[in-house]
């Protein structure tokens, strides 16, 4: 990388590394020549001859593994919890239950949408095998459909 210019120059070809790892197993590592370049206030890679589109990803699995996410169970714990004193007459609305919690309506009523998810959705949540572009903020973000086959499709296209 070139300090000066803070870019990076081509330095050569691409080519593959392998590296072996203890299993007996081999990791191939590729090295990609690629070139930041500026297009007004926005950085756009230009790839080496040869390639038409060199960020592409081609494969079937997840490069970044799922996990929790502690703030979207939460919320949905919590959105269950204040739709069943909802359901049992525990309390009359949304309104009631926000003063007893001191939260605002809005994320009462935001918490409660969530207990309207799928069930396979609630249970992937759990098992933390939502993909990690799920998270509570891009719930909240979207209109949430009471069809549970849009809402599947909705998570499998941002997935």
């Amino acid at each position: 990388m070139n300090r000066t210019r803070n870019r990076i120059q081509i330095v050569g070809t691409p080519h593959p590394r392998r590296h072996p790892l203890k299993e007996g197993s081999t990791r191939i590592t590729t090295f990609v020549p690629l070139v930041f370049k500026r297009r007004g206030l926005r950085r756009v890679v230009v790839s080496p001859d040869g390639v038409a589109n060199p960020v592409t990803v081609t494969h079937d699995f997840s490069a970044i593994p799922t996990c929790h996410d502690p703030a979207l169970l939460k919320t949905l714990g919590r959105g269950y919890y204040w739709q069943y004193l909802l359901d049992s007459g525990a309390a009359t609305d949304t309104a009631e239950i926000a003063a007893r919690e001191g939260l605002h309506k809005v994320t009462v009523n935001d918490a409660i949408r969530f207990a309207l998810l799928a069930p396979d959705l609630v249970q992937a949540g759990l098992d933390g095998c939502l993909p990690r572009s799920l998270s509570l903020e891009a719930l909240q973000r979207e209109s949430i459909a009471l069809d549970w086959v849009r809402q599947r499709s909705w998570v499998e296209s941002i997935g």
